[in-house]
């Protein structure tokens, strides 16, 4: 059956009563859909790149459209000691490290703040392995999303970053956008969502609907296929069902793709419909062991030129 075939078909739930289940299930969706809109702190990490000036760019925007804070952070190594040096040495270095790393972000705060416009900013550096500081800070902090760059600033943290970053992304409780270097600024008309065909479809979907409606932008939630010739009809009638007032009002399109490498289906349609972001589970169950693996996640965040946003829906 083709796209235009599934997409066509009438709505087939009927009756206007509803289960406890469903009823349920609705309250659920609800829930997750006000955990979004009350992001109330975004975390952003810098490495000083152009491409780290960009996600603070966008990371400003968000905030605004959520009456959110920013903390912008920059972690720094420790200074090479070791073990013959006498303790006064050692404290010399830590300081003289901490007083480099305070001056290159005050630096950069007096570069970016007039483009934060009103928003409320922090800026701090902070001594730690880039990938545990920022998770340590972000929990600490109480942060609602993490928004960073894929690109470093040099030959050689290009080559590291993108570990940052995955390492980020696996690990993280909190919602991230990673940001790919991209030439134009990011605007969120279009964006779309891969879902398995479980009972977290309502959360999975209801996530992202919470975050394009305060860009008044459309999600295309798009379900692959194995098999051309089979679909699950139970699904799209609950689907239809579930999110009848998001279809009818244009905020949510349901598509169903025959499609078995799941990461090129993503990227095609992508691609043929203009898509801004791309939202993605990091769960590690249930079909995700076999069709979105978290290697697909991984191809999308680092290697595709659509930004990503990454969240745990068990951690909603």
């Amino acid at each position: 059956m083709t796209e235009d075939q599934l997409n066509s078909m009438p709505n087939m739930a009927t009756g206007t009563g509803k289960s406890d289940h469903m009823r349920t299930r609705t309250a659920r969706r609800e829930q997750v859909k006000e955990r979004l809109f009350k992001v109330s702190r975004v975390l952003v990490p810098t490495d000083y790149s152009d491409n780290a000036d960009k996600a603070l760019v966008l990371a400003a925007g968000i905030a605004r459209q959520f009456g959110a804070e920013l903390l912008v952070i920059h972690a720094y190594h420790m200074p090479f000691t070791d073990e013959h040096m006498p303790p006064d040495m050692v404290k010399e270095l830590l300081d003289a490290q901490k007083l480099r790393a305070d001056d290159e972000m005050k630096q950069y705060e007096q570069k970016h703040v007039s483009d934060l416009g009103d928003t409320k900013v922090q800026f701090r550096a902070l001594m730690g392995f880039a990938s545990e500081a920022i998770l340590d800070i972000a929990r600490h902090e109480q942060a609602d999303l993490i928004i960073l760059g894929t690109k470093g600033a040099n030959s050689i943290e290009d080559r590291m970053f993108g570990t940052v970053t995955w390492n980020i992304i696996k690990q993280s409780d909190i919602p991230v956008i990673a940001l790919p270097d991209v030439a134009e600024p990011v605007q969120f008309r279009n964006l779309m969502v891969p879902f398995e065909g479980t009972e977290q479809d309502y959360d999975i979907i209801s996530y992202l609907l919470g975050f394009a409606a305060k860009f008044n932008a459309t999600l295309h939630a798009v379900h692959f296929m194995q098999d051309n010739n089979t679909y699950n009809k139970s699904l799209i009638d609950k689907l239809q069902s579930g999110f009848r007032k998001d279809i009818e009002a244009e905020r949510l399109q349901l598509h169903f793709l025959a499609e078995k490498n799941i990461t090129e289906g993503i990227k095609k349609f992508a691609s043929r419909n203009q898509i801004d972001m791309i939202g993605m589970v990091t769960h590690n169950h249930g079909l995700f062991s076999t069709i979105f693996h978290m290697s697909v996640t991984r191809n999308i965040a680092l290697y595709s030129q659509i930004p990503l946003l990454a969240y745990n829906c068990d951690k909603l």
